[in-house]
């Protein structure tokens, strides 16, 4: 069957279920909204794409978030590569291209979690830290792990980083009354993208890394979410509303924005303000995209109150 579904700021699951054979499916989207099948045999519910750094390989979760699956692109063959605890999503590679790192409950709370993406080894605790942590980002010298915090927690809603084998208490990034979501980093390392609802609606902004306030740029100024920077570095994607946006901009000797362009339409493809639900090809040209696939009348509609209470009560069995 197939699920769509959609989490609260208060933690309430709404999902809707249907017989069919799963409604989404992978797609390559270019830059003028071309769309092709990335393997018209695998369709499912996807969440998280992420591309190895050298774009063969394809790391994603499985919806409602429950196993991440790699692929060998295009039409390569995939296999399962967790097996750890109830709940594995927000899958994302390590620098060198062998290890997926990603947020799981296998010990109780949603910790970090490194893996060989060959599957030929057992996953490594790669950070825990008190409150759930999620869409965790790796810098490209591979010396910071950013990731991002739980929002139906205290104090949560926050951008953190550490430097593996020297920190062991997370470092704040950007951690304010606000909630703070979905990091990303600068090719060169130093400026990092993030989305805020500061303002009073979820915007992008552009901080220096690791000096996050020295200062301070907003990127988008009509809604914005899912931030990822070019493999160039002179682009930065987002999501507003309705369209896939790029902004060109210098990271060099100073932070600048230049023109915005709109790309295409996205409202057929999943997206979810927390992280980015689609993936940027090496050659920045095309992105790998989840379609969204018209399947008829869902079966039924269900409504959880409480999900992440739930989901700890179950990790903890």
């Amino acid at each position: 069957g197939s699920t769509d579904f959609a989490v609260s700021e208060a933690g309430t699951l709404v999902y809707a279920t249907s017989t069919g054979q799963g409604h989404q499916e992978l797609v390559w989207v270019t830059r003028d909204g071309k769309a092709q099948s990335v393997d018209p045999d695998w369709r499912g519910d996807f969440w998280c794409p992420a591309l190895s750094p050298d774009g063969k390989l394809l790391a994603v979760a499985t919806s409602p978030a429950r196993d991440i699956w790699i692929k060998q692109l295009d039409r390569g063959p995939r296999f399962r590569l967790t097996f750890e605890g109830s709940v594995n999503m927000y899958p994302t590679w390590t620098p060198d291209g062998r290890s997926v790192t990603f947020s799981s409950n296998a010990t109780g709370s949603a910790d970090l979690w490194t893996k060989r993406a060959d599957g030929s080894a057992q996953a490594v605790l790669q950070f825990h830290e008190k409150r759930s942590v999620f869409g965790s980002r790796w810098s490209h010298d591979g010396k910071w792990l950013i990731f991002d915090t739980g929002r139906q927690e205290p104090g949560s809603g926050d951008i953190l980083g550490v430097r593996p084998g020297i920190d062991t208490v997370a470092v704040p990034l950007v951690a304010t009354k606000f909630t703070e979501v979905s990091p990303a980093l600068s090719p060169d390392g130093r400026w990092l993208a993030y989305t805020s609802n500061e303002s009073g609606q979820y915007e992008i902004y552009v901080v220096p890394f690791p000096n996050t306030g020295d200062a301070k740029w907003m990127v988008s100024m009509h809604g914005g979410t899912e931030p990822l920077w070019s493999h160039s570095g002179r682009e930065l994607f987002y999501r507003d509303a309705k369209n896939l946006v790029a902004v060109a901009g210098k990271t060099s000797p100073t932070f600048s924005l230049g023109r915005s362009a709109t790309l295409f339409p996205s409202a057929g493809f999943a997206s979810y303000y927390v992280t980015p639900q689609y993936a940027v090809a090496p050659n920045d040209r095309r992105f790998l995209m989840v379609r969204l696939l018209a399947t008829g009348t869902p079966d039924k509609l269900v409504v959880v109150d409480n999900w992440f209470e739930e989901l700890k009560a179950k990790s903890r069995k």
